[in-house]
């Protein structure tokens, strides 16, 4: 047996050394690679957003490389060199994992890899093949992303969502009046009625929603398979054949059939909901009144089964706020708010963009972490800045370290959105950053101009009737919060402590006519 090991850990040497020797070009830096695990206990399963900026640092590189048994996984840690690639190049950037067979795009006449997903964790055993940003480029995406962007793209948004936005934005204010130590509460709340809203036309209860606790499993399920080196079977999928759920260390298995059940039921039912609703009178005006609307569908065929699909996707991009406070900068906006039309005398906010505000109601995007809820692929061997780009390599993005760059962001830990304006306009080069938030290339989230419209007129109106400020404790001290976020795929910020108030009589009558409208 010993003998048959070191076989097998010299012919992986052999071929790993043949390969480079074919490549002519280095791979890029990263830690040292040990035989046949590779960097298996180098990958990072905590905080990966900051230790793979740590690690870029170490090796004064933008751009790492690690191999993990015989998956290539690339690493960037730069805005420069993640647009180069996955934009510039995006049709080599653009799929998910695993190399089948070559096809012409009809679409785009691109030569480019028909892929079937590597990820056996997260599509095989999680159920998470139906979301479309799961998916492989080809067909099936297009066909999703298509049904998602007739109802998301910015016109379509426009005319159709606003008003929703609006509703819940007002509500929220309402909500923080009433009882504002309950202010996150009331957040997630507002997120996720709105967008069960908009896709579903369903409302929500006030506690405990059993939809929001169905996208809240999922997404947790999500959070601990994506993580690089989480689970053996993504290196070795025959894995998911061999041990039944009661052995031993088939602990992923387990994980596996909870969040099929749980991805099943969150595309199943909310559906269902809605489309009992719409038998029973509720007017035709959510998402997937729509998408029925635009083409024949039959209960149960191909084009359902996209539209409940596209559906439950539309859902889980849903995202939460994040406050950071500064009196002064919470000042400077408000004065903002007050110079444009968004606030008219004692009339409430509305939609409406000024160059010289919108900037103050921009999210601190510098607590996103790592890439997207799963990277892309590289669909061919590609050469960059004198390295080589192994082909089928994973390619994580780390949005995170490119929104703390000091040479483009000084001081990156302080929340100051006057680095965004340029003689009193945004500056469109630092704007291009912070929108890298969203993604680069055909991956960038078609969902984006729904999420700003959101974030917008809820900030808008909640700066332009309260003050928010420190509590204070009992010795009459502020207590400055020391904010603190949770380690998940998508970072929530840990429960803190603040003040919220009318900041004036005028916003009292203002609030009290947004509970009326």
């Amino acid at each position: 047996m010993p003998s048959i090991l070191i076989l097998f850990a010299l012919s992986f040497v052999v071929c790993v050394y043949l390969k480079k020797a074919r490549r002519g070009l280095p791979l890029p830096p990263g830690p040292r690679k040990y035989p046949i695990i590779g960097n298996l206990l180098h990958v990072p399963t905590k905080h990966q957003w900051a230790e793979y900026n740590r690690i870029a640092k170490e090796y004064n590189s933008d751009i790492l490389h690690f191999q993990v048994f015989s998956s290539s996984i690339v690493v960037l840690n730069s805005f420069g060199v993640a647009n180069d690639l996955l934009h510039h190049r995006s049709s080599l950037y653009s799929s998910r994992q695993e190399y089948s067979s070559s096809l012409i795009d009809e679409c785009h006449g691109e030569l480019l890899s028909q892929y079937k997903p590597v990820s056996t964790m997260v599509n095989e055993l999680m159920g998470w093949k139906a979301i479309f940003s799961q998916q492989p480029y080809g067909e099936q995406w297009r066909n999703h992303r298509r049904v998602f962007w007739q109802e998301f793209n910015p016109e379509h948004s426009k005319a159709n969502h606003r008003h929703i936005q609006l509703q819940y934005a007002r509500d929220l204010v309402r909500r923080l009046q009433e009882t504002p130590l309950d202010f996150q509460s009331h957040i997630r709340y507002t997120i996720g009625a709105s967008i069960l809203d908009v896709v579903y036309g369903l409302n929500i209860q006030e506690k405990e929603d059993p939809n929001i606790i169905m996208a809240d499993n999922a997404l947790q399920h999500l959070g601990v398979a994506v993580i690089t080196g989480a689970f053996v079977v993504d290196y070795f999928p025959i894995l998911k054949y061999l041990p039944p759920r009661w052995m031993p260390g088939a602990g992923f298995r387990i994980l596996g059939d909870d969040s099929t059940r749980d991805m099943q039921l969150l595309i199943d039912t909310p559906y269902s909901e809605s489309r009992l609703s719409f038998a029973a009178g509720r007017s035709g005006s959510a998402f997937i009144d729509r998408a029925f609307n635009r083409g024949h569908v039959i209960n149960g065929g191909k084009e359902e089964r996209v539209i409940k699909e596209t559906a439950a996707t539309a859902y889980l991009v849903r995202r939460c706020f994040i406050y950071r406070r500064d009196g002064k900068i919470s000042q400077c906006a408000t004065e903002s708010i007050r110079r444009t039309r968004s606030i008219s005398g004692r009339s409430s906010p509305r939609f409406h963009r000024s160059a010289s505000s919108t900037v103050y109601f921009c999210s601190d995007a510098r607590n996103i972490e790592v890439g997207t809820c799963r990277p892309p692929s590289l669909v061919a061997d590609d050469n960059y800045k004198g390295y080589h780009l192994p082909k089928d390599s994973v390619i994580f993005f780390n949005i995170w370290a490119m929104l703390r760059d000091e040479t483009i962001f000084p001081e990156p830990e302080k929340f100051n959105p006057s680095r965004f304006l340029i003689n009193g306009a945004i500056d469109d080069r630092l704007k291009e950053h912070v929108m890298s938030a969203f993604g680069f290339g055909r991956r960038g989230c078609p969902g984006r101009h729904f999420a700003q419209d959101t974030l917008w007129i809820t900030i808008v109106s909640l700066l332009s009737v309260f003050t928010i400020s420190n509590a204070i404790d009992e010795g009459g001290k502020p207590i400055v919060p020391q904010l603190k976020y949770s380690a998940d795929l998508v970072r929530h910020v840990l429960p803190f402590k603040c003040f919220i108030q009318p900041r004036s009589d005028n916003a009292r009558e203002l609030i009290e006519r947004f509970c009326q409208s």
